[in-house]
């Protein structure tokens, strides 16, 4: 072989192996670990303790937890927190759109949504969506993790107490926000289903026939098996196989990559800028003046204080908190 052709076949080498690393450097990454969310609202106490008391549990078991308890809880954070997640554990409510259900037992529809202390993260198909302009986008947890809801009301087919007239299409559609998941939701206190697993529960079935309640009856909706009893307060959509991690199987909270892959899910659009103003309105409760105008970078054009209003009184019809 020539020297002419060896510096060639080298310099291609090079130029490969630069590409590689470049690419590499540039791709986001995120260590392993386990997200608590808690009382989002900050108004119900028994859910910030049990929230308090799993990442607890979970810590002095050597797991890696990353816990948004009360104001923490953003949209933001809890996006963040399921990047690469190893299992997610959401101990609050639920959302839904008004006139979706009646609050008296009637059949419920969705979409359905999480709690963030800022706004909401709303299940939209197989994806989610901050807030309700955001752009929709697929969980990024790892697939086949363990998803498990405490006390969010629709996620095991009731309302306060209240069954919904039909309980098995209502589990299902809450469940389908968690895609690839190992879906489990109940409205037993006490984390019942984490603490079998930190016991010794080899997998969902054992953790289940452990349980105060044993999840004994499916109906098969949409060609998938929900798992519930008649009149009962817990719910399972997955695989009774599916495990939960050990503590040696999860490693420190990346938040850097995290942040990267957040700002990805980013992107601005009329709805979006439009919910944005209409977002501020609400939460920070800022007094909007009729000589105010604001403004749509994306259309170049500006939008008068009644149609804000206009907005706003349109996103206060939206969603009821339950």
């Amino acid at each position: 072989m020539s020297q002419t052709i060896i510096k060639k076949n080298l310099m291609a080498f090079g130029m490969m192996m630069i590409f590689a690393t470049i690419f590499f450097i540039s791709m986001p990454s995120s260590e392993a670990h386990i997200l608590v969310v808690g009382d989002a609202r900050g108004d119900t106490p028994y859910m910030h303790n049990e929230a308090a008391a799993i990442t607890s549990q979970l810590q002095s078991k050597g797991y890696k937890v990353v816990s948004l308890i009360g104001s923490s809880a953003t949209t933001k954070n809890i996006m963040k927190g399921m990047y690469n997640a190893d299992a997610i554990i959401y101990v609050g409510h639920g959302a839904y759109i008004t006139g979706h259900y009646n609050m008296k037992g009637g059949a419920a529809t969705g979409p359905y949504a999480l709690y963030g202390s800022n706004d909401y993260i709303w299940g939209v198909g197989n994806q989610m969506r901050e807030g309700w302009y955001g752009k929709t986008f697929t969980p990024p947890y790892k697939k086949g993790i363990p998803v498990i809801l405490l006390h969010t009301c629709f996620s095991v087919g009731d309302v306060q107490g209240t069954r919904v007239a039909n309980p098995t299409q209502t589990i299902y559609e809450f469940s389908r926000m968690f895609p690839n998941a190992n879906y489990y939701a109940t409205s037993w206190s006490g984390g019942e289903v984490v603490t079998d697993f930190l016991g010794g529960a080899t997998n969902f079935a054992d953790a289940n026939s452990k349980n105060y309640e044993v999840i004994k009856q499916s109906t098969t909706y949409n060609g998938v098996k929900v798992w519930h009893n008649t009149n009962g307060h817990a719910a399972f959509v997955g695989n009774w196989a599916g495990t939960f991690p050990t503590a040696a199987q999860t490693s420190s909270y990346n938040d850097a990559a995290a942040e990267k892959w957040y700002q990805s899910t980013k992107g601005t659009t009329a709805s979006a800028v439009k919910y944005k103003y209409v977002k501020k309105y609400l939460y920070t409760k800022k007094v909007v003046t009729k000589k105010k105008v604001y403004y749509y970078k994306n259309h170049h054009r500006y939008v008068k204080y009644k149609k804000v209003i206009s907005y706003v009184k349109v996103y206060k019809t939206i969603k009821v908190r339950v």
